[in-house]
């Protein structure tokens, strides 16, 4: 595999996890997320599932969620099973409003750096 399809892979999954965050993120903010529906079941479960880097379920799609969701240092930008269980759960808060909000300032974040380095590759 190129590295322009390798970074063509991975753009097209920043867009989709970030896409679906921001669903996340406005239903939150219109209903409170109390009545989870379908996209803040799958975001909840791939959280959980990305807490052991998709291990257990084995999750392809969580364990590439986890890997674009660390920091420089390597470490989880937050606590992705609590998080997701209470996502799962309806029992979200305006503090998660404000971690989902800063997962999808990561995931912005490495699309900004994928976004550059696929031009300098073109």
């Amino acid at each position: 595999m190129s590295d322009l399809s390798l970074l063509n892979g991975v753009y097209a999954n920043v867009e989709v996890f970030a896409s679906l965050i921001d669903t996340v993120i406005d239903r939150i903010r219109k209903d409170g997320g109390t009545a989870p529906g379908h996209d803040q079941t799958r975001l909840g479960q791939l959280l959980v599932d990305a807490s052991d880097h998709g291990q257990s379920s084995e999750s392809y799609e969580a364990l590439v969620l986890d890997s674009l969701l660390r920091s420089s240092t390597g470490a989880p930008l937050l606590n992705f099973e609590r998080l997701g269980k209470r996502l799962l759960t309806g029992s979200v808060d305006s503090s998660d409003q404000k971690l989902l909000e800063t997962l999808a300032k990561g995931l912005e974040s490495e699309r900004s750096e994928v976004a550059s380095r696929l031009r300098g590759r073109r």
